[in-house]
Order: C-alpha cells, then sequence, then structure tokens
C-alpha cells in the first residue's frame, strides 16, 4: 500500500511542483553566482537593500486578492476569472501608494540606493506581483503543469537576460536593475497570456471587488510580514552604511532560500489540499499534513549539515569580497528547518480559516525583527542581524507549531461533543 502511494505521489501535481523548484533550484543558482560575482559584495548588497526594501511592499500590493483567488477558486471553479479580474485592479490601484511609500523611504538612505530602486519599483510592485497572479491562477485550478512550465521559464528569462546584460558590460547595480525590470516585465505579460489562454480572460464583479480585500488583507499582511522579517535586515544594513556586509548577508541567505526549495514545492502544492481538507475539520487536515510534515524535517535537517559543510566554498565561487558569507552560514542554515515548520503549519491554520492568527503572528516577528535591527546594530555592529534572523524564524515557527495544536485541540473537542449531544 504504501509503495502504491509513493508511486501515485510521484504521479501528482505536488511531485510537478518539486520539479519545477529543483529545475529553478539550479536557475536560481546560476543566476545567483553569476550575479553576485559581476556585481561584488559591495554593490550587490546596494541591489539586495533596494531589492528588500521594494519586496515588503511588493507583499502588500493586490491585498492579498492572489491568494484569494486561489483559495475560491480551489473550492468553486467559476469564480476563477472574476476572482482574476478583481486580483488585476488590486494590483493596478495599489502599487501607486505602496511604490511612493518605499520611494520616500529610499530617498533617506543615499542617491544611489535610489536610483537602484526607482525600477524595482516597477518590476516588484507590478511585474512581479502579475506573474505571481498569473501561476496562482495555474494553481487555484490544479494545473500544475502548466504552473511548473511557469515557473520554469521565468527563471530561464532571468538567467538568460543576465547573460545578455553581462555580455553587455553588466557592472554596477543600477545597470543590472534597469535589465531586471525589463525581464520582470516580459516574464509577467507572457505567464499571464498563458493563464488567460488556457483558463479565461479576467472579469470585472462588483461583488468580488467589495468583498475580497476583507479576506485579501490579511493574506497581505501576512505575506509582507514574512518578507520584512526576513528580508528588511539588508534595507538596514545599507541605511546604516554597512553594504558590503548586508552583500554577504544577502548571500549567505539566498544559498539558504535555495536549499529551501524542496520543502517549499511540497508545501505550495499541498496548498489546495489543505483549503479542502480543513473544510472536514482539523483532524482530516492532520492526516494530510504527516507526510510533508515528515519529508520537511528530514529534509531540513539533512540540508542544513550539507550548507554547513559547503559553507568553506562560498568565496571560492562568488569571489574574495564574500568572506563572511561562509561564516553567517554555519547559523542560518538552520533556518531551514524553522521555516520548514512555520510555512507547514502557517498553511495548515490557512486552511482551517484561521489566517488572521497566522498574520498577526507574522506582523508582530516582524515588527520585533526590525525593532532589534534598529536598536542592536549600531550597538553591536551588523553581526547581531544574523542572530536576529534566525531567533525570529524560530519564534515564528514555534508560534505556529503551539497554534495549531491549540486549534486543533478546540475544535476536535467541539466535535466530539456534537457527536454526543446527536
Amino acid at each position: 500500500m504504501k509503495r502504491l502511494k509513493i508511486s501515485e505521489f510521484l504521479r501528482s501535481g505536488a511531485a510537478k511542483t518539486l520539479v519545477s523548484y529543483l529545475v529553478g533550484f539550479a536557475t536560481q543558482g546560476v543566476y545567483f553566482i553569476v550575479l553576485a560575482r559581476a556585481l561584488g559584495a559591495q554593490e550587490f548588497g546596494l541591489w539586495a537593500g533596494a531589492l528588500a526594501l521594494t519586496a515588503v511592499f511588493s507583499g502588500l500590493v493586490g491585498l492579498g486578492s492572489g491568494q484569494v483567488l486561489v483559495l475560491q477558486a480551489a473550492n468553486d471553479r467559476h469564480l476563477l476569472n472574476s476572482q482574476l479580474g478583481t486580483a488585476l485592479v488590486y494590483i493596478i490601484i495599489s502599487a501607486v501608494p505602496f511604490g511612493l511609500i518605499a520611494w520616500l523611504l529610499g530617498i533617506y538612505t543615499s542617491p544611489e540606493f535610489v536610483r537602484v530602486l526607482l525600477p524595482l519599483l516597477f518590476s516588484e510592485l507590478v511585474a512581479v506581483r502579475i506573474f505571481d497572479l498569473a501561476i496562482q491562477v495555474f494553481q487555484a485550478c490544479d494545473d500544475m503543469t502548466r504552473n511548473s512550465v511557469c515557473r520554469i521559464m521565468g527563471g530561464a528569462v532571468r538567467v538568460g537576460g543576465l547573460f545578455v546584460a553581462w555580455s553587455a558590460g553588466l557592472g554596477d547595480a543600477i545597470t543590472w536593475s534597469i535589465w531586471y525590470a525589463v525581464i520582470t516585465a516580459c516574464s509577467a505579460l507572457l505567464s499571464l497570456g498563458w493563464a488567460v489562454r488556457f483558463h479565461g480572460a479576467p472579469k470585472l464583479s462588483l461583488t468580488s471587488l467589495r468583498n475580497t480585500w476583507r479576506s485579501g488583507t490579511f493574506f497581505a499582511l501576512g505575506m509582507s510580514s514574512r518578507t520584512i522579517y526576513m528580508e528588511a535586515d539588508k534595507y538596514i544594513l545599507n541605511k546604516f552604511l554597512f553594504i558590503d556586509f548586508a552583500g554577504a548577508m544577502s548571500a549567505s541567505t539566498r544559498i539558504v532560500t535555495m536549499a529551501f526549495a524542496p520543502i517549499q514545492a511540497i508545501v505550495y502544492s499541498s496548498n489546495t489540499t489543505f483549503f479542502r481538507e480543513g473544510r472536514n475539520g482539523p483532524e482530516a487536515l492532520w492526516r494530510s499534513m504527516k507526510r510533508p510534515l515528515l519529508f520537511s524535517i528530514l529534509y531540513a535537517v539533512a540540508a542544513a549539515i550539507l550548507v554547513i559543510i559547503c559553507a568553506p566554498l562560498v568565496p571560492i565561487v562568488l569571489g574574495d569580497s564574500y568572506q563572511e558569507a561562509s561564516q553567517m552560514l554555519y547559523w542560518l542554515a538552520w533556518a531551514l528547518l524553522f521555516n520548514g515548520i512555520h510555512y507547514l503549519f502557517g498553511d495548515a491554520l490557512m486552511g482551517l480559516g484561521k489566517q488572521a492568527i497566522r498574520s498577526v503572528a507574522q506582523f508582530l516577528i516582524a515588527a520585533v525583527s526590525v525593532g532589534a535591527n534598529i536598536v542592536l546594530i549600531p550597538l553591536f555592529g551588523p553581526s547581531v542581524a544574523i542572530f536576529v534572523s534566525l531567533a525570529c524564524s524560530c519564534l515564528l515557527a514555534l508560534f505556529m507549531l503551539f497554534m495549531f495544536i491549540a486549534v486543533y485541540k478546540r475544535e476536535s473537542g467541539q466535535n466530539e461533543l456534537q457527536s454526543l449531544e446527536v
């Protein structure tokens, strides 16, 4: 029976998503190595800081309408096109005010920072959100083959664009920021056109426009908060002029993120299952979680050990300006385990309709991360950002685990009481 289930998994959408993430891992690796070597730690740190700032606001753009699309269409396919239209409207409307806020924050950093930031405001707040929306359309329709191809295409286009830019004389963060915006816009348009071709054009619905922001706000808050505690330290390091350290920190974080790809693929492909099983109660959801949870824990421990073993190779691969990155990896590698627990139990809470709990927790952790970095970096130096990042990942994982246990016990107890009354 177990062998049969494993063979079914290998033919499932989860396996296809895993393959796309592994291919994405390879393309991201090539992209990251070439870009880091081409720019050097200082320019790469400048680029990473600007990208981190835009990423924080990118999570808020659209007000979580893409996640609402997946949630609604996973249960009722007829809502797909109206939710797609709503999501596009929200992206266009919300990108302007959030972009203005990000630009104002950039002005108070440095003139070079602002020049890198401006093209990224378009790419991250508009193009990336549209690209993600196209992927979410495929996910909501359980069309994991096209979802996977779309992801692979996005990574391949980015790598191809990087090689073209490098051959044309890429040497600074400002130049790459412009190239990056153009490449990302092309990927977004191709992906959205493909999604519309196979699953229908967007439709405007006043009811959807009125109601989506209510359920989507918590999705947006959670998404942005997660980005804040993972990426805001690069912006803060730029603000305090630790640009080289920001480059090394970004490099080590990217390595951990790439190593996290298989876990992210499993969790991502399980989202629609969690949404459906969550309607049947926490016990049904827990049964669907067991296998992904076991894989996540075993893989995270093995991957963390491998990252630590390979850490001394970082300066050899990326260049001598990244010496500090190898030391950071000895600590940051263990974020793989914490993030795996956080993602899995966080999505499980979402499946039980407890997105508000998840979002509030992520927001509080993000606030703690930003506050700790602002206070501690000037006092103890940039290295404290490593420990703040790891501590926040651990706290968030524990909170998600304990909240899931609490919800499980409460709702399971209520179900038993109702059965006894009947």
